[in-house]
């Protein structure tokens, strides 16, 4: 009878074993999976973020038109459009020429830098080709590396745009989809999980875009009432940067701060003040009105997800980080505090 239990006790111990062996060479294998398959689910995640855009704008138009949702969001793509095309016809001679501008300055201000107040700055941005090399060859170097080729790019763009309208159109498809992935126990949990990030995200996105348009409109004011060249080009930078959660603002300050230093030192002192002036009326006004209704995500989450995206997608990652921690965090709250911990959370506020 010893000898039988010693068996069949070991045996058992060898099936846990065997178990335990088979899930980590699964999760191991889930793991290189989800490496291999990282730009794909990146590109993704930027269709999500397109859809979350469309659905915002498809039900702005439902408040003004008694549409469908389909019709709402066909209408909006259309619009966006129109009205991209219609800035890009307009404003896009002179934002080009102010790029070109800055793109010549720049170099100059930093060579003045080096002559007038003896900062040794690297030999590698004293011409601009290098510059170029140095900033926008290393963003576009990071999306080739991710794409491959140049028409790659442009597929995956086409792919996330489409994707996006896809979704966007009807979001209960793909949702339940997903919903279909866990245990029917756990269904409704899913649901309310899929609806809080979708809402969460979508209020986030039109929180930053107001506080894109009004930072990119404060600096291309402040930076022609101080006598600044390129001014559009200025306040597109800051605009574009100002996506990136605490670390865009500070590179978007950058190129203003640079073509100022080789005005004066006057102007210098003014240019910081309004970057300054700009983002404290960011941080302390635009920001908690604008997304009062959005739970606040802790900013130490925000700069790691910065860095982390960063190290893994390039500036590519950088990009998403944002929306992406948002929607993490929104999961995370949903899923583990609420469903796990069963944790009380005022859901009444976006996230």
């Amino acid at each position: 009878m010893r000898d039988e239990s010693g068996g069949i006790g070991h045996e058992q111990q060898m099936g846990d074993f065997a178990r335990k062996c088979v899930i980590a060479v699964l999760v191991a294998s889930l793991a290189f999976l989800f490496w291999q398959l990282r730009h794909t689910l990146v590109i993704g995640f930027a269709a999500i973020v397109v859809a979350a855009l469309l659905v915002a704008a498809g039900e702005l138009v439902r408040r003004l038109l008694p549409v469908s949702h389909r019709m709402a969001v066909s209408i909006a793509v259309v619009v966006i459009l129109l009205l991209l095309g219609g800035l890009g016809w307009f404003a896009w001679p002179q934002i080009r020429t102010q790029s070109s501008d800055l793109l010549q300055r720049v170099p100059e201000a930093i060579r003045m830098l080096e002559d007038r107040y003896g900062i040794s700055l690297p030999d590698s941005l004293g011409e601009l080709n290098e510059i170029q090399n140095t900033i926008f060859g290393r963003i576009w170097r990071d999306v080739l590396s991710m794409a491959g080729t140049v028409a790659s790019v442009l597929t995956g763009v086409v792919l996330i745009v489409v994707a996006g309208v896809f979704l966007a159109n009807k979001p209960s498809l793909y949702s339940e989809g997903v919903v279909l992935l866990v245990p029917p126990a756990q269904h409704r949990r899913a649901r309310i999980a899929l609806k809080r990030t979708g809402h969460g995200l979508k209020l986030w996105l039109l929180a930053q875009l107001l506080s894109m348009s009004i930072v990119g409109a404060l600096v291309g004011l402040g930076a022609w009432w101080l006598g600044l060249p390129a001014p559009l080009a200025l306040a597109l930078i800051a605009f574009l940067t100002e996506f990136v959660p605490l670390a865009g603002p500070v590179a978007g300050a950058i190129p203003g701060l640079l073509v100022a230093s080789a005005q004066g030192v006057d102007t210098l002192f003014w240019t910081m003040l309004l970057y300054l002036a700009v983002q404290q009326i960011e941080s302390n006004l635009i920001t908690p009105l604008v997304q009062r209704e959005v739970v606040s995500v802790p900013p130490a989450l925000f700069m790691l997800s910065v860095v982390a995206m960063g190290a893994l997608f390039g500036v590519v990652g950088v990009l998403l980080a944002g929306p992406l921690t948002v929607a993490a965090y929104a999961l995370v709250r949903a899923l583990y505090v609420e469903g796990v911990l069963d944790e009380e959370i005022d859901s009444s506020r976006g996230v």
